[in-house]
């Protein structure tokens, strides 16, 4: 038999043999005090298990009430004025007129669920797990949407504007623009909407800007930015009553109306029904070549008169009817009758420009102005000349340029008739 020397023994199969058996005794000790850590804390449900946290911040070990507390001074620097910018204006919304609140008891009652609720082992699986996944909980809030909506309304109030068109006045000879003004609309239920997450999730993070809608004017600065001059004018004279109310009336509606490029302008759209509603009375009318009383009567002098001055700024007519008889306050020829959804007329502006009306209508006359841009004239004077008789005219629209004519456009030949031809 041989016996071996301890000098001869491999001390690191020693040392190894006697190294299993501590790491195993360690790990069982470590596994026994985890759990036992864990099944003290599974059996003091009133704490907050290891690894649940909020933003980072670990709430482990907290009670219902001081996890209200820590939630609830963390809830305090979210839940802040709302503060809007708008400019140099700003508007301020607090908390307690939107009833914004946070849900602090939802939210300690997500904390306490970790590791709770099921049986022993259940719940020291669940422990574990959240020692590694390290869950966090949500805090959120409520707030009154109808409140909201109505602080919002109270800021729109205070920025809506409605748009302003551009004006051109004539003061005599000399022309004076005024600017238009964009209007602004705050978008209330877009920025409503917007705000629901944020106030919900305590997400907001400063000041928030509004940007309104800008709303462009029917006429803009940049359309009668061009305009220079008066292009074209025509007065005729009428006597005072009930005629001469609907023709101060009806030129009234037509004032201030511009005609774009390629426009095509509607005396019955801009004046609209002549109506006892929009204020028109009795006067003579002609039905069917009978003169009688008719609502808006004296109207087809305004409408003539704007036929004459629309030629004199040589805008096209593309829709134009006589009268049955010779009109008084007009050349033969010159007349352009219109009546409430039947008969309308109406001209086109073919310039590189627009063209704005303004009419002036007194105790007995009424002058209708084109303005415009005088280079579209290419240095032309316009000049409407009539041939034939009275009863059969034939009417042409002359361009002259240094007193030389230049263009001679035939318009119409109309015929008109005599009462007589109407008598039973």
């Amino acid at each position: 038999m041989q016996i071996l020397n301890a000098e001869n023994r491999d001390w690191k199969e020693l040392f190894l043999a006697n190294k299993i058996p501590i790491i195993v005794s360690t790990i069982l000790v470590a596994a026994g005090v985890t759990t036992a850590a864990i099944s003290d804390s599974i059996a003091d449900s009133d704490k907050i298990v290891s690894g649940v946290n909020f933003e980072g911040v670990p709430l482990a070990g907290m009670n219902d009430v001081a996890a209200k507390n820590f939630l609830q001074a963390e809830a305090d620097k979210k839940i802040q004025p709302l503060i809007f910018n708008y400019g140099e204006e700003q508007f301020t919304i607090n908390p307690t007129e939107i009833g914004w609140t946070p849900q602090i008891d939802k939210a300690v009652t997500e904390a306490q669920s970790y590791g709770r609720g099921g049986t022993f082992l259940e719940n020291l699986s669940r422990q574990f797990k959240a020692m590694t996944t390290k869950p966090q909980i949500s805090l959120t809030a409520n707030f009154n949407e109808n409140l909201l909506n109505q602080k919002i309304a109270e800021i729109a109030e205070k920025i809506d504007t409605q748009p302003a068109n551009a004006v051109v006045n004539l003061n005599g000879d000399e022309i004076e623009k005024i600017p238009g003004v964009i209007g602004k609309k705050l978008d209330q239920d877009k920025l409503a909407e917007s705000l629901k997450d944020p106030l919900t999730n305590l997400s907001l993070n400063g000041a928030i800007q509004l940007e309104p809608e800008e709303i462009q004017p029917f006429i803009t600065t940049e359309d009668i930015a061009q305009i220079d001059s008066v292009i074209g004018e025509y007065t005729t004279y009428y006597y005072p009553g009930n005629r001469g109310y609907n023709i101060w009336l009806a030129s009234s509606a037509l004032s201030d109306k511009i005609v774009k490029t390629g426009w095509v302008f509607s005396f019955n759209d801009t004046v609209g029904p002549r109506t006892y509603s929009a204020g028109y009375y009795n006067a003579p009318v002609i039905v069917n070549g009978k003169t009688e009383d008719g609502v808006g009567g004296g109207v087809c002098q305004v409408s003539s008169t704007l036929y004459n001055a629309i030629l004199l700024a040589g805008l096209t007519p593309t829709e134009r009817t006589p009268h049955y008889f010779p009109s008084s306050y007009v050349g033969s020829g010159r007349d352009a009758t219109v009546a409430d959804g039947s008969i309308d007329f109406k001209f086109r502006n073919d310039y590189n420009h627009p063209v704005y009306l303004k009419t002036f209508a007194s105790g007995s006359a009424v002058t209708i102005c084109v303005l415009g841009t005088s280079a579209d004239l290419n240095g032309n004077t316009i000049a409407i000349e009539t041939g034939g008789d009275g009863m059969n005219p034939t009417v042409y629209r002359v361009y002259y340029n240094n007193g030389q004519v230049v263009q001679e456009e035939y318009l119409h030949t109309d015929k008109y008739y005599s009462p007589k031809d109407f008598e039973d």
